[in-house]
């Protein structure tokens, strides 16, 4: 194979706006604030929860849907786990079947009644805003088992603590569903041709609903492993992930109209705008500064794919940095990169 057709491969890859955008952050952070590289345990840490709600919204956003609850998902998961029992073992799971009963009823009210995925999450996430104030009163909680929740935070190999293995085996697990998995597959197709899909006798109810409940549960999962790393529960937890995560989906080459998105990518782009926010506040930047960064990174990369180029009808000189096409579309879902 060609340098060329491997150039060609890259460009078209999902990921390859996130791949760039990380590699620029890294080159920056050695020349500027190398230190932040020397703890990447801790960095890691900082932005794991971005992470895990990055993924999370990949099955919903290939379908060209949106969930904008997940961060109170993640308040009132962490406020399940931490009110609930004592007991971290019964807990826990007691967090994440709550997280996928809110995915269920999201996913209801979207394909049974109808409302629109916008509109029904943004209820859902004042909701939860509410339910998690009440659960909690209003003030963080602290976990009954905090010697267990202690350890948490502990290195098991290297730099490496609990909270990013849980990350990376749940990123694993997602991927295999969605690139490995008949299920996972389908909903590229539906993405990407709702009509064609039907057709083909996919059940695109059921595979919706399926999404929304997966986006909720590994959003859930995103509130216990933080519940466990402040070893308390805020109600306001997760006030500033949900754009975040978002942000870094599009940037590691979600489509929001649907039928391409890259777990892989949605991490590469957390972890890409973590270390840009994490460089910024080393460096003693007002806070500010990191939102405008953020959020000229996030119009850059909608700007930069084929539809954004279409739209605004910009210079074919851009062509090669959009790529040619995702890595996970209708015609290619039978086979994953």
């Amino acid at each position: 194979m060609n340098g060329h057709t491997l150039l060609t491969q890259f460009k078209s890859w999902t990921a390859f706006r996130a791949v760039i955008l990380l590699a620029l952050v890294v080159v920056v952070l050695l020349a500027v604030q190398p230190t932040a590289l020397g703890s990447y345990g801790i960095a890691l840490s900082r932005i794991v929860d971005v992470w895990l709600v990055a993924i999370a919204l990949v099955p919903v956003l290939v379908l060209g849907e949106i969930d904008l609850s997940v961060g109170s998902t993640m308040a009132v998961t962490a406020a399940v786990a931490a009110q609930v029992s004592g007991n971290l073992a019964v807990s826990i799971p007691l967090a994440l079947i709550t997280g996928a009963v809110v995915g269920l009823i999201n996913g209801l009210l979207v394909v049974k009644v109808g409302i629109n995925s916008f509109i029904t999450t943004l209820g859902m996430l004042i909701t939860l805003q509410g339910l998690a104030l009440a659960i909690t009163d209003g003030a963080p909680v602290p976990l009954q088992d905090s010697t267990r929740a202690l350890e948490f935070s502990v290195p098991l190999i290297g730099q490496i603590t609990p909270d990013i293995i849980i990350a990376v085996a749940a990123t694993a697990a997602l991927w295999f569903f969605m690139t490995k998995m008949r299920t996972g597959r389908e909903l590229y197709i539906i993405g990407g041709n709702a009509e064609a899909a039907a057709s083909g006798g996919i059940s695109i109810d059921t595979r919706k609903i399926l999404a929304f409940i997966i986006c909720s549960c590994v959003a859930g999962l995103a509130g216990v492993v933080d519940t466990l790393n402040l070893v308390a529960a805020s109600p306001t937890l997760g006030s500033t992930v949900m754009l975040l995560a978002i942000a870094a989906a599009v940037v590691g080459g979600a489509s929001l109209s649907g039928g391409r998105a890259s777990v892989i990518g949605a991490v590469i782009g957390a972890v890409a705008l973590g270390g840009i926010s994490i460089g910024l506040q080393m460096s003693g930047l007002d806070s500010s500064v990191e939102s405008i960064a953020i959020g000229a990174i996030l119009f850059a990369a909608i700007v930069l794919t084929k539809e954004g180029v279409r739209a605004l009808r910009l210079p074919s000189l851009l062509g090669p940095l959009t790529g040619a096409s995702s890595d996970h579309t209708a015609a290619a879902a039978g086979k994953a990169r």
